[in-house]
């Protein structure tokens, strides 16, 4: 009777242990690179923890630069560009959980960090047969029109977690690498760390999601901070130059990463 009701405890405990694994997935963490050319060429590292719930990646190794100024030759003539440096250490974040996502983004200074909250969105990814390997993942291809640009990413089912780094996310596997055909945007994951004796949970202040504004607000702020860059810069030309002004038509200019007018 004893060895029955033993037997009878074991097994529900093992039912228990596999129901919580079911229900906790996997979860892991990865380091990668993000690189974005658009004027300038920025890099940025990131840290990002998931689970099959939620994932966070938070910006890492920040570096405070200052203001500079560079010429550059062309068919055009001799052009000076003034680079707006780095002047605070807030790391950006994405935050993702699958029906809602936030980005943390600085735009000019600490007091000027904007939280947005994007609402979920239908991932139209087109799936290829195409395989290649990163690092010890067999990862598939597969490409998507997102917001005025074409993607290719490059995802592992061996992580059968639907997210990714910056906003992508909607493949049956993580992914590790994407970057756009206009070669404008490339993120790298550099290191891979899953198992069951890492920390499944995704921690960070969940309560400065309260302040976040909306992307159409959003857009509306980064245009005013832009304008602000430029008057400053106007402030600092010879008496009697014209004003600076932003042209958001300009067809020479570089477009932003997100190209809003092709997409709402």
């Amino acid at each position: 009777m004893k060895v029955k009701k033993v037997l009878f405890i074991t097994i529900i405990t093992l039912l228990i242990n596999f129901t919580c694994k079911a229900q906790q997935g996997f979860c892991g963490e990865i380091q990668y690179k993000q690189v974005k050319k658009i004027s300038k060429l920025y890099e940025q590292d990131f840290l990002m923890k998931f689970n099959n719930k939620e994932s966070y990646s938070e910006e890492i190794n920040i570096k405070l630069t200052e203001d500079r100024n560079e010429k550059n030759v062309s068919e055009r003539g001799l052009t000076e560009t003034t680079i707006i440096g780095r002047k605070n250490l807030n790391p950006e974040f994405f935050y993702n959980n699958k029906s809602v996502f936030y980005f943390a983004e600085t735009l000019l200074d600490k007091n000027q960090t904007l939280i947005v909250k994007e609402d979920s969105r239908q991932w139209k990814w087109v799936l290829s047969k195409e395989t290649k390997n990163i690092g010890n993942f067999i990862c598939q291809k597969a490409t998507i029109k997102f917001r005025g640009r074409n993607y290719i990413a490059w995802f592992t089912n061996e992580i059968p977690v639907p997210f990714g780094p910056w906003k992508f996310q909607g493949l049956s596997g993580l992914i590790l690498e994407v970057y756009d055909t206009d070669k404008v945007f490339h993120i790298i994951t550099n290191k891979v760390r899953v198992g069951k004796t890492l920390d499944c949970s995704v921690n960070f202040n969940k309560a400065q999601l309260k302040n976040a504004i909306t992307i159409v607000e959003y857009r509306k702020e980064k245009e005013k901070i832009i304008n602000t860059i430029f008057a400053k810069l106007s402030s600092k030309m010879p008496k009697g130059s014209s004003p600076l002004k932003w042209d958001k038509n300009c067809e020479d200019c570089p477009k932003g990463l997100e190209i809003f007018d092709e997409e709402n």
